[in-house]
């Protein structure tokens, strides 16, 4: 209970923190990109409107988390061309962006085929670990040892 304690007092400081970091994204991404790749399609009395930008959660499938920060600090360094504009960012703003989109990078599900595979290299390499151990016991004579 008494760990619990400053952890339930850290709660509130931990939403604000992602608040900020989801009105810095809003402040500078959002023009260009969404935090997710939406899971339906909508259609307004518009239709529907794709961002210009990747949709943030899968650029994070494909960069860590250091790399997006490197972008988001300094983008025209990485790519003079880019229409990103980080600049009003101040220091706090970028660490609650960070956050904020370490939220957002949700692992993608392994496909069946990724899961088999994995399944079948772990029982390959038990069984031929296994087959080693049985190799050894058997090429020790019994009464090694024993006078």
């Amino acid at each position: 209970m008494k760990r619990l304690i400053p952890l339930l007092l850290l709660l509130p400081a931990l939403a604000s923190a992602q608040e900020r970091g989801e009105v810095a994204f809003n402040k500078a991404c959002a023009q260009c990109h969404q935090a997710r790749t939406p899971t339906e399609k909508s259609t307004g009395l518009l239709g529907s409107r794709k961002p210009v930008g990747p949709y943030m959660d899968q650029v994070l499938r494909r960069k860590s988390l250091v790399e997006v920060r490197t972008w988001v600090e300094s983008p025209h360094r990485i790519n003079p061309k880019t229409n990103c504009d980080t600049r009003l960012l101040s220091r706090d703003e970028l660490d609650g962006l960070t956050n904020f989109l370490a939220t957002v990078a949700v692992a993608p599900q392994p496909s069946r085929r990724m899961m088999l595979r994995k399944q079948m290299t772990e029982q390959v390499a038990a069984r031929d670990a296994r087959d080693k151990a049985e190799a050894k016991a058997k090429s020790q004579p019994k009464n090694q040892g024993k006078k």
